[in-house]
């Protein structure tokens, strides 16, 4: 509702008073989807604690009729990593594009004013994203990124947002909207971007947009900023709050970390108001992953009579997408044939296995799950390298720590049960799609690749028990086991001086001891905060999709690739150490594969972890 407020100065008359125009703009947003379009887990083919999208859609619906009643404008955007995610966006991705796309669908039906794009958006390619704006009835926009050809993504947005009157016409507020994706996307993408797409620096992009929006007549500008907001995750170089800096951006939503603000997750950081949702006072909001909340970002804003509006208060709030927020029934049916076409292709049998495999210890020990990724990786590149010059390169390959709990829950693990192993089970296998590719690299690299996942601990002392292992402020998938070599972690030591006995058949490695890694593109492209390898010494892109990987390994359960398959273990020199580790309830089941651990039961804890002590 747009109404008049008056401030009389000192020797107020009628005269000098000036008038001020107060109004309200709702901006709604949702962030990191990752294709949760019904809130269902495909790799255990059971329903999740809320609707996804759907449910997101149910919030939509009331935020919109709430601001309706309080006479207020609304928008709604998207800030990125929408379009991948889930076997769904797999399988979208891999067939022709359906008339009725169910995400373009349930975004135009939903009515978004911006989507801004997301480092994973671009993971199937640029004429994927293509077809994907044709079916779109609202704008792509990515600030930092310009395409090479037929330029269907825009640096920018003006939109017209009405603002209700009640004693006149609507007055009409012009919205900028503004997106930018991390800098690290020009590496992580390098394979799809290459020749095709530019990244370039966020703030000077960001910096010129801007000045231009204000040129075409914005008068309030939002950031999409696909960054997390702070915190010691190495690809977090650039984050929302450096770019809330920058003038004339006057609200901020970011994303890209899966976590939440205003909350506990950005508690402690300087120029961050984790209460009240600012960022260097700006009003800021990031609305977690897989449509586990809605952003609802009131605005209260004051316009004089010269035209100018300015913001002069906020309210950031989440709302969570919890089991009883139905599904909206519209996006329900535009999903539901996705749906049940992914279940039915993850339903097939693909395979078997003598022993359960799971990953509920894979920051404490290797782990089953991992040892059969490496020698899938492993067979392919071997087999590829045959009769080359490398073949009879010491080969090692490297494993992430995906699905290892963390931001993503206490269900956030895989467990393969003994038995047969279905297509779901394989998805699960390998979360975000990636390539196989293989790279010299010398033994110098590998102990640097090696301290570097070695961060993931916190630095533990002999005399504090219930110390935590890990540092949760690194995520899990920062975490690689590298197979064809066996080495030590002695978490007592300072970050970079925790590798020990470092060796490759018996024998201590050297600096200059060559190695061929079989690794993903995008711990090649320097993923994860590693050293990016020279393209030089990438020797093979394999064409093999790492999910017919998986199935040929199972097919062959006696390649065990190396002599070892127990790459790493903790030595803290016969001192007892202790710590703790957070992981699913559900590994009390297999408490003996970390014997050697000696593990306590501590409980679970108030997020529903079970809390282990451990003995290293």
């Amino acid at each position: 509702m747009s109404s008049w407020t008056s401030i009389a100065y000192p020797n107020d008359t009628q005269s000098n008073r000036i008038k001020f125009e107060t109004s309200k703009l709702r901006v709604l947003a949702t962030t990191d989807i990752h294709m949760q379009l019904l809130g269902h887990d495909y790799v255990t083919d059971l329903p999740m604690a809320t609707n996804g999208l759907s449910g997101i859609a149910t919030l939509i619906n009331r935020a919109r009729a709430e601001a309706k009643n309080q006479d207020a404008g609304c928008i709604l955007l998207d800030n990125g990593d929408l379009f991948q995610g889930t076997i769904i966006g797999e399988i979208l991705a891999a067939g022709p594009l359906a008339d009725r796309h169910p995400i373009c669908a349930s975004l135009n039906a939903l009515r978004y004013d911006a989507i801004g794009l997301g480092n994973h958006d671009l993971d199937f390619g640029i004429a994927y994203l293509r077809n994907i704006a044709t079916q779109l009835s609202m704008p792509l926009v990515s600030t930092n990124l310009t395409l090479h050809a037929d330029d269907f993504i825009q640096k920018s947005v003006l939109v017209d947002c009405p603002l209700p009157r009640r004693d006149g016409p609507d007055d009409h507020l012009k919205v900028g909207i503004i997106s930018a994706l991390p800098a690290k996307t020009a590496v992580w993408n390098r394979h799809i971007l290459d020749g095709h797409a530019d990244v370039h620096d966020p703030i000077e992009s960001l910096r010129a947009t801007t000045s231009d929006l204000k040129a075409r007549g914005a008068q309030v500008i939002v950031l999409l900023a696909h960054m997390g907001i702070g915190g010691n995750d190495p690809d977090q170089i650039e984050n929302a709050l450096s770019f809330a800096k920058l003038p004339g951006i006057d609200a901020i939503i970011a994303g890209h970390t899966h976590r939440r603000f205003p909350g506990r997750d950005h508690e402690g950081l300087l120029g961050v108001d984790a209460s009240n949702g600012t960022l260097a006072q700006r009003p800021a909001i990031m609305p977690g992953n897989g449509g586990s909340d809605l952003a609802v970002l009131d605005l209260t804003l004051s316009k004089t009579v010269s035209g100018n509006w300015h913001i002069t208060d906020h309210t950031s709030k989440l709302r969570a997408n919890t089991a009883e927020i139905a599904a909206d029934p519209v996006i329900k049916k535009l999903c539901m044939p996705i749906h049940h076409a992914a279940r039915e292709a993850l339903s097939k049998q693909v395979g078997e296995t003598d022993r359960a495999l799971h990953n509920y210890f894979s920051l404490a020990m290797p782990t089953t799950t991992a040892a059969l990724t490496a020698r899938a990786k492993a067979r392919v590149v071997r087999a590829s390298l045959a009769g080359t010059p490398d073949a009879n390169t010491p080969l090692l390959a490297s494993v992430a720590a995906h699905t290892a709990g963390g931001r993503g829950g206490p269900d956030h693990f895989l467990c393969i049960p003994k038995g047969p192993v279905f297509r779901r089970h394989i998805a699960g296998l390998n979360p975000y799609g990636n390539q196989i590719w293989a790279l010299r690299m010398t033994g110098a690299d590998l102990r640097a690749s090696l301290e570097n996942n070695a961060s993931i601990f916190h630095t533990l002392q002999p005399d504090q028990p219930n110390q935590p292992l890990v540092n949760t402020q690194i995520p899990s998938f920062n975490f690689d086991t590298i197979y064809g070599v066996t080495y030590k972690i002695d978490p007592r030591q300072p970050v970079g001086h925790r590798i020990t006995a470092l060796q490759f058949d018996g024998k201590e490695i050297a600096p200059d001891d060559p190695f061929i890694l079989a690794t993903t593109q995008f711990r090649a492209a320097g993923g994860g905060g590693t050293i990016a390898a020279d393209p030089d010494n990438i020797i093979l892109r394999s064409p093999v999709n790492i999910a017919d990987a998986h199935i040929d390994a199972l097919a062959h359960p006696g390649d065990t690739v190396w002599s070892s398959q127990i790459p790493w273990s903790f030595d803290c020199d016969n001192q007892t150490v202790q710590a703790m580790l957070k992981t699913s309830p559900a590994a009390s089941r297999f408490l003996a594969d970390i014997a050697h651990l000696k593990p306590r039961v501590h409980g679970q804890t108030a997020d529903g972890f079970l809390d282990l002590g451990l003995t290293l």
